[in-house]
Formats: C-alpha cells, structure tokens, sequence
C-alpha cells in the first residue's frame, strides 16, 4: 500500500497536478498550514459581525427579533431550525437569545443581506445598513454587502471542509481573502479588536514562509477556467500581493 497516495486520496493529491508526487504531498502540507493560519481572523470576523448585527437590529426591530417569525425566512428558516436543535441536543434554553446567536451558523447572518429581507427589513429601515458598517463611508449597495460576507463564508467552508487554498480562482487567493476579511471587520469598524487580531493572527507568517519556499508551487484552477494558463506557479509569483 502506498500510504500517502491512498490515506490522502489521489485525488486530493492530483489538484496539485504537473509538479510530481513529493512536491504535490508538500503543497497539501502547505495547505494545511494556510488553512490553520485562517482560524483567528475568520473567528474574530464572524463574532464581531453577528454581535454586530444583533446590537442595531435589536435598536431598531426589538431586542426580541430573532424569535419573531418575520425575519426567519427563506435560507434561514432551516439554518434556525438546525440551531434549535443543537441547542435541545445540548440542554442549552431555546430562550435564551445569547445561545442562539451562538449557535446559528454564520450563513444565517449572510443570508440576512438576501434580497428575501428587502421588504422586512432593509427598505423598512434603510438606516440599519449604514449603522452595521458605520466604519465604511459608502455602503449602499446590499448586493455589494452580500457577495463579500459570502465570499468569506465560501472560503470559510473550504477551510473547515479541507479543500485546497492553493488551486482556486485569481479572487480567491489566499491572501486576498485575508485582505477581504480585515476589510470587513474594518467597515464593521472595529478598530480595537484589529489590533488584538493583528497580535496573534498567523496568517503573515505562513505566507512569507511560502513566498521564501522554492519548493512549493501553486496552479490555477482551471476546471471553471478554461481560458486561464494553467501551467504551475512559484509561490513567488503567487505571493507577490501586499498582506494586512
């Protein structure tokens, strides 16, 4: 048996095609450094923007809002049953608000900015936008607000589901993403919780380590990209963006 090939999976391996067997098991370790370094910024994002939202939707819909049927729609009537039942399954109080913000996965916050909201809340209370994002000077567009939280959330899932952060689309790059993250906490405007996240976020490390490495390598993804090149990268080339 050829541990590494069959516990790993070829598959998982063949992502990093075009760079030999040695080389790929080395990007995959890569890999794996990257999606750890993700952990403190993601984490620190979606606590900060779910707090966020609760504190103006509660200013201006009621402290009880999220147990009003109104603004459980669409998406979310499944992500908040699935909430519910983690919180029965741990005897956690179904009323208690604090344990259902906590529970509810951060799809459920994304999926607030959907065009399913627009007559509940966004065109009722236009105002609730620009208090949520109060550190951003132009925020009016909710399409804009949601496909940036989703791009996180879409990353996020990647990361948590063990997908690769070396083989994606050009907006996809890790460091862009990174990038994206601290934007969003900064138009959340947090300034002092991205100090603290500055202090123990690895993210910078990791990719200087890559951005030095010679033996690492990274392709573009071109199953949804055809038109792409999709001859093998250095890191070098790859990590050639600023970093927060």
């Amino acid at each position: 048996m050829d541990e590494i090939t069959d516990l790993l999976s070829e598959k998982r391996l063949a992502k990093y095609k075009g760079i030999g067997k040695e080389n790929a098991i080395a990007c995959h370790l890569f890999n794996c450094e990257l999606a750890e370094s993700f952990y403190s910024s993601l984490s620190y994002f979606e606590i900060i923007l779910r707090n966020k939202i609760d504190k103006i939707f509660s200013k201006h819909l009621g402290d009880d809002w999220i147990f009003k049927d109104e603004y459980i729609i669409g998406r979310n009537r499944d992500n908040m049953k699935s909430a519910l039942t983690h919180i029965k399954d741990t005897k956690k109080s179904s009323k208690d608000k604090n344990h259902i913000i906590s529970e509810l996965s951060l799809g459920f916050w994304v999926y607030l900015f959907l065009p399913a909201y627009n007559d509940v809340i966004w065109k009722k209370h236009p105002q609730i936008l620009q208090e949520i994002f109060d550190g951003c000077k132009d925020i009016s567009v909710l399409s804009r607000i949601f496909n940036k939280l989703n791009r996180i959330r879409m990353y996020r899932n990647k990361i948590f589901h063990y997908g690769s952060l070396l083989v994606v689309a050009e907006e996809n790059r890790p460091e862009k993403v990174h990038n994206l993250i601290y934007r969003m906490v900064g138009d959340l405007n947090a300034p002092k919780l991205l100090k603290e996240l500055r202090k123990i976020d690895s993210f910078n490390e990791k990719y200087l380590k890559g951005k030095k490495s010679r033996d690492f390598k990274t392709i573009k993804d071109d199953s949804k990209y055809n038109q792409r090149n999709s001859c093998v990268k250095t890191l070098n080339v790859f990590y050639s963006h600023p970093i927060c």
